[in-house]
């Protein structure tokens, strides 16, 4: 059979044919996570520390003695997500030194909804520097303390019955103006998140 002049029949290699499917492929799974969070319109979790109160304070020889109380508000604004908290730390940092830290239990946050956690944690004996020791010293004749908290967390979101990637969750909340009694009226702190 003869073929018609100015016709003529190409075969396109594997080589092409492998890069069409592989292109195609990546725009379906592009459009897959574009309309997924569309649909989910994701927003940002909130954290606030609403209370916060020093206990059982000692500061002898720049030895720091003390029993460290906050209550951490996290609001999960998402109508469609939860979000699994796998792993969460917490640490009080007076003037860039780390004077508490602690692990919080794993938990579960659904979807619209406000979890408060109660951080509570002695530290003892906990070595300041001179001069850190010579302010917090000041401070504490006037009955509160600024205090830097700052949490890490490993965190995923499940939609259904999907579960994302894990996530690093950082909160920074600074200053926490802290009174040596829960007594006094605490200002509550919004916190600085990123993940």
């Amino acid at each position: 059979m003869a073929v018609p002049q100015g016709t003529t029949t190409k075969k396109r290699s594997p080589i092409t044919l492998c890069a069409i499917c592989c292109l195609a492929l990546i725009v379906i799974v592009g459009l897959a996570i574009l309309i997924t969070w569309l649909a989910i319109k994701p927003k940002k979790i909130q954290y606030s520390i609403d209370e916060g109160w020093i206990r059982d304070y000692n500061l002898n020889n720049s030895r720091l003695t003390s029993t460290f109380n906050f209550v951490i508000r996290t609001y999960n604004p998402n109508n469609k997500a939860k979000i699994y908290y796998d792993r969460m730390d917490v640490t009080v940092y007076y003037r860039g030194q780390n004077v508490s830290y602690d692990d919080m239990d794993p938990f579960r946050q659904p979807k619209k909804n406000v979890t408060r956690l109660m951080y509570q944690k002695n530290t003892k004996d906990v070595v300041l520097s001179s001069d850190s020791a010579q302010h917090l010293k000041l401070e504490r004749t006037g009955g509160q303390v600024d205090l830097d908290v700052k949490i890490n967390a490993k965190i995923r979101f499940k939609v259904g019955v999907f579960k994302t990637r894990h996530y690093k969750l950082k909160v920074l909340c600074s200053p926490v103006v802290v009174n040596f009694s829960n007594d006094k009226r605490f200002q509550k702190t919004d916190c600085d998140v990123d993940y």
